[in-house]
C-alpha cells in the first residue's frame, strides 16, 4: 500500500545523502585542486632553491636536508636528478636511472605516470629534475576531506531521526482527520469541526463537509418523503379496505356498486400516487441533472395531449395545442413531459366541466415561456404555496395525489426553470406559466 510517510521519509533520505555524497565529491575535487597548485608552486620554487646550490658550486646537502625535512613534515614523497651534459650525476634513492621528461632548453612542468615534474635548465648542460609523487598528495587530500566530512557523517543518523521526527508532526494533522472520520458515527452527518487551519489539508475538509451536507440533505428529503408517503398510504389502504368491506357485507345492489364505484375511484387514485411516487423518488438532484439534453416542446406537447384526450372527454372539456412551430427547449424530454403532463393532468382534474385547456407559447431570446391555460380561477399566493406541498390537493374529490407540483417545482429546479401562475382576469384565462432555458442551437429538433 503506497504511503505518504515512507515515501517522504525515502525520499528525503535520498536527497540527504545524494547531498551529502555531492558536498563530500565537490569539497574533495576542491581540496585536491586548491592543493594541487599550491604543492606545484612549492615544488618549483624547491628545484630553484636546490638549483642555486648547485650553480655555486657546493653540495647540495643542506638544501636536501631541508627538502627531506618537508618531506617528514607534510607526508611527501619527493625525488631528484642532476643531469650534466645528458649524464647523471646525482639521484636521490628510489629516482629512475632515466629522464622523466625529454631534458629541454626551456624549465617546464610535466605530470606523468603519477609523478608531479619540474625540469629546470642550468648552464652548461646541465639540468635539475625535481619530482613529486602524486599518492602523497592524494594520501593528504583524503585525510583532509575525511576531518571535513567526518562531522557530517557523524551527524548523518541525528539528522534522519530528525527528519522522521519533523515527518511525522507534520502529518499529525492528517492522522488527525482520519481518526475524526473513523470515529463519527453512521447518523453524525454534522460538519468536521474546525481546528488549526491546514492549507493542503483545506481543500479535503471542504470537500468533505459539503459531502457531509449532500448526505444530509438526502437523509433529511428521505426522512420527509417516507413519513409523507406513509401517511397518504396508510389512509388509501384504509380507505380501500373499508370500501372492500362495505362491498363485502353490503346486501343492497345499488349500495355495494357505490361501493364498489368509491373502490374503484380509490384505486385509480392509489395507481396514480404510486406513478408520481416512483417518479419524484427518481428527482434526485445528483443524479437526475445528469440527464442533459433537448427537446421540441411542441411536438411534447402534442403527445401528451394525445394521452389526455380521454381524461378530457369524459369532463367534456377541449383541449388544444395552440404552438404551430417548433419550440427547442436545453430540457431533455423525460423531465419536460413530467412538467408537462402534470400541469395539464392538474388542469383537466380540476378545472370546471365544459372548459377549455389550451398550451401556447413564445420564444424570449435564450427562454422559452409556455402557458397552459384553463377555465378555473387560479391560485393566489397563499393557495400556490399550500399546493406546492407535497400530498396538498384541492380538491379531495379528485383522484390525485397531490404530489403534481412537488414534481414540477423539482425538475424546474434543477434546469434553471421556474413556475407561476395567473389568476383569471376578465377575459385573460388562469393560466401556469413555465419559463425554461431555450434550446442552444434555437433550431427545430
Amino acid at each position: 500500500m503506497y504511503s505518504i510517510r515512507r515515501f517522504l521519509s525515502v525520499s528525503l533520505l535520498l536527497v540527504i545523502l545524494g547531498g551529502g555524497l555531492l558536498l563530500g565529491l565537490i569539497t574533495y575535487l576542491t581540496l585536491y585542486d586548491e592543493l594541487d597548485e599550491q604543492y606545484d608552486a612549492e615544488l618549483i620554487q624547491s628545484a630553484h632553491l636546490l638549483a642555486s646550490f648547485w650553480r655555486e658550486g657546493q653540495l647540495p646537502d643542506q638544501a636536501l636536508a631541508a627538502l627531506d625535512e618537508q618531506e617528514n613534515r607534510y607526508q611527501r614523497y619527493f625525488v631528484y636528478q642532476l643531469w650534466n651534459d645528458h649524464k647523471l650525476v646525482m639521484a636521490s634513492a628510489g629516482a629512475p636511472r632515466d629522464p622523466f621528461t625529454p631534458l629541454g632548453s626551456r624549465p617546464h612542468y610535466n605530470e606523468k605516470d603519477g609523478w608531479h615534474i619540474y625540469t629546470l635548465p642550468l648552464s652548461g648542460q646541465r639540468w635539475l629534475v625535481l619530482a613529486e609523487s602524486d599518492r602523497s598528495r592524494r594520501s593528504l587530500v583524503d585525510s583532509m576531506a575525511a576531518v571535513v566530512l567526518s562531522p557530517y557523517l557523524l551527524s548523518l543518523p541525528v539528522i534522519l531521526i530528525l527528519v522522521w521526527l519533523a515527518i511525522r508532526r507534520g502529518l499529525k494533522p492528517l492522522s488527525r482527520l482520519t481518526h475524526a472520520v473513523a470515529n463519527r458515527s453512521a447518523d453524525n452527518l454534522e460538519p468536521l469541526p474546525s481546528g488549526k487551519p491546514v492549507r493542503e489539508l483545506l481543500p479535503l475538509e471542504q470537500a468533505i463537509n459539503e459531502l457531509l451536507g449532500q448526505l444530509q440533505d438526502a437523509l433529511d428529503r428521505e426522512k420527509r418523503f417516507t413519513a409523507d408517503a406513509a401517511h397518504e398510504l396508510r389512509t388509501l389502504l384504509m380507505v380501500l379496505r373499508l370500501h372492500a368491506d362495505n362491498a363485502r357485507h353490503l346486501t343492497d345492489a345499488s349500495q355495494v356498486d357505490a361501493s364498489l364505484q368509491q373502490l374503484d375511484t380509490a384505486l385509480v387514485r392509489a395507481s396514480r400516487m404510486v406513478e408520481q411516487l416512483l417518479a419524484l423518488a427518481r428527482l434526485d438532484p445528483q443524479v437526475f441533472r445528469e440527464q442533459d439534453g433537448e427537446c421540441d416542446a411542441t411536438a411534447l406537447s402534442r403527445d401528451i395531449i394525445a394521452n389526455l384526450l380521454p381524461l378530457a372527454d369524459a369532463r367534456r372539456q377541449q383541449l388544444s395545442l395552440l404552438l404551430e412551430q417548433a419550440m427547442p427547449v436545453a430540457m431533455p424530454a423525460e423531465s419536460l413531459h413530467l412538467v408537462l403532463r402534470n400541469l395539464l393532468d392538474n388542469a383537466c382534474r380540476y378545472s370546471p366541466a365544459g372548459s377549455e385547456i389550451a398550451v401556447d407559447g413564445e420564444s424570449l431570446g435564450n427562454r422559452v415561456r409556455l402557458t397552459i391555460s384553463d377555465g378555473g380561477e387560479g391560485l393566489d399566493d397563499s393557495a400556490q404555496k399550500r399546493f406546492r406541498e407535497r400530498f396538498s390537493r384541492g380538491d379531495r374529490d379528485q383522484s390525485g395525489a397531490g404530489l403534481g407540483l412537488s414534481i414540477v417545482d423539482r425538475v424546474l429546479s434543477l434546469y434553471g426553470g421556474t413556475l407561476s401562475y395567473r389568476c383569471r382576469q376578465g377575459d385573460l384565462p388562469a393560466a401556469a406559466i413555465v419559463t425554461i432555458p431555450a434550446a442552444r442551437g434555437g433550431a427545430a429538433l
